[in-house]
């Protein structure tokens, strides 16, 4: 599929580094891109030169391969604290599989599954080692991980891992350790990394523009930027956009109505960390009027970790396990009546239907073996299979039908008509995706040109702008999605047209 909505951000700063040889001051569309710290764009560029490939898989695998280690990092310190294998399991899935991650956000290319990672391994490694008093450790390595995360992402890192430390030290009635030599040296691992990145910075471009866009990137999402209003309606309607965005998992939360539950969860220290870490850090994207599902998906497991467990210890059902069984067959026996039936007219594929019933029978085994309780494993493979379908039909249907695909191919096309000539936007910029793929084929950056033109070169440029038709030659036109504005791929003649000036 196609690079979509703002996917091409990190894959235009990134081959911007590569063509351009400037990894310290990432730049995009030759402007100075100053809203995120380069790590990401590094990874990304790890990846190009380790496939030599700019194709769309490459792009996301990071991504995928950090879903994956995420999903793996819940199991291993469920297993390690709770001593369950089998809810282990079910954690890991449900911190994988839950609404947004799993059927949007799973096959993008953002930056934010990675930076998730990070952010709750660093709020985890806090806890960690404060339960074995190994102090120097916890904030050592808290400090680290908040350093990397800051480097892909900002001021996030620093308000987790302030708001992680003050919890931390509060729970273990040990705040005045925030003072102590071994914290304060501690923060030199946070500091210093980024100091030097700054420094080299500062000796290729204007270090208070920097500090000026991440402050404001940060507090543009909060409530320091949004009206009254805005920021009184998001507190009622932030809590449920956010269990939708974790359903089904997040109808867990429900347990904790029961005295039982709570009882549980707050004997357990492990447990009663991870919500008391969930609510505090929680917070700020719960005052943020500009909420987006992904900014919070390393926050998630330390809800679900405690709700789930109180599920899975005190909710019984036979009614589950008998309903599982059925549907095991059903997948078993419906895709294979659907092809062998309906000669083709549902237009199953045969692999799509052997999938199927495989994990129909791996389902009937699961719960003869009682690997996982059925309620939970119904719920885990009627998301396996949706995922599965929406990728086998819609995936494919989005590529032939989107507007994406759309950009794409105007992309190329221009890229064929400007290969070895000079190429660049004039006075406004064209959509992400095609600009992307312009860039990949010519391995070329498109610059936006306010000044400096030349004869010689095309311009992408607003056909409004055009006026004397007799001094251009027009090579291609197409409309930009956005504002539905007529473009037009032309070289000047005589003399470049005035520049319209930007409404105020």
């Amino acid at each position: 599929m196609p690079l979509s909505a703002d996917e091409p951000i990190r894959a235009l700063v990134a081959i911007d580094m590569m063509l351009n040889g400037n990894y310290v001051a990432p730049k995009m569309n030759g402007v100075p891109y100053l809203n995120k710290p380069p790590l990401y764009n590094w990874i990304l560029i790890l990846f190009f030169n380790l496939f030599r490939s700019f194709d769309e898989w490459v792009f996301r695998l990071p991504s995928v391969l950090s879903l994956i280690a995420f999903g793996g990092l819940v199991f291993h310190l469920v297993k390690r604290h709770l001593n369950n294998v089998r809810f282990a399991w079910i954690a890991a899935v449900a911190t994988v599989t839950g609404g947004n991650l799993w059927i949007y956000s799973a096959y993008l290319g953002h930056i934010d599954i990675t930076y998730s990672v990070v952010s709750f391994l660093q709020i985890y490694v806090l806890y960690f080692f404060s339960e074995k008093e190994n102090w120097r450790k916890a904030f050592v390595l808290s400090y680290g991980l908040a350093c990397v995360g800051f480097m892909m992402k900002g001021l996030p890192s620093v308000v987790f891992q302030g708001l992680s430390v003050i919890t931390i030290l509060l729970l273990k009635r040990s705040f005045r350790r925030i003072w102590s030599l071994e914290h304060i040296v501690s923060t030199l691992v946070f500091i210093v990394p980024i100091g030097l990145y700054i420094f080299a910075y500062s000796k290729q471009a204007d270090i208070s523009r920097l500090a000026k866009t991440i402050v404001v990137e940060s507090s543009s999402r909060t409530v320091t930027d949004k009206s009254i209003l805005e920021s009184l309606s998001h507190l009622f309607v932030f809590p449920v956009r956010y269990l939708l965005d974790i359903m089904p998992w997040g109808l867990s939360i429900f347990i904790l109505l029961r005295k039982d539950a709570r009882t549980l969860i707050w004997k357990n220290s492990f447990l009663k960390t991870s919500l008391i870490l969930f609510l505090v850090n929680i917070t700020i994207y719960w005052l943020s009027p500009d909420y987006r599902a992904r900014y919070v998906f390393m926050l998630t497991p330390f809800l679900l970790i405690p709700c789930l467990y109180a599920v899975y210890e005190l909710i019984k059902s036979k009614t589950s396990q008998q309903l599982a069984l059925a549907v095991s067959f059903l997948l078993v026996a419906l895709p294979i009546g659907l092809f062998f039936f309906t000669n083709g007219t549902m237009n199953v594929s045969p692999v799509f239907a052997v999938v199927l019933s495989v994990l129909g029978l791996v389902g009937v085994w699961f719960i003869h073996k009682n690997v996982a309780k059925p309620s939970v494993y119904l719920l885990v493979l009627g998301l396996v299979i949706s995922r599965l379908g929406y990728s086998h039909y819609m995936v494919p249907f989005r590529v032939e039908t989107g507007p994406y695909q759309q950009e794409k191919i105007q992309g190329k096309e221009i890229a064929a008509i400007t290969l070895d000539d000079g190429l660049d936007m004039y006075s406004s910029n064209v959509a992400l995706t095609m600009n992307w793929y312009i860039t990949v084929d010519r391995l070329k950056t498109v610059h936006t040109k306010t000044k400096d033109f030349s004869f010689d070169s095309y311009y992408l440029v607003p056909t409004e702008v055009i006026k004397d038709t007799a001094n251009v030659d027009t090579y291609y036109t197409f409309v930009r999605r956005y504002e539905s504005k007529p473009f037009s791929l032309v070289k000047f003649k005589h003399r470049f047209p005035e520049m319209p000036k930007k409404k105020k």
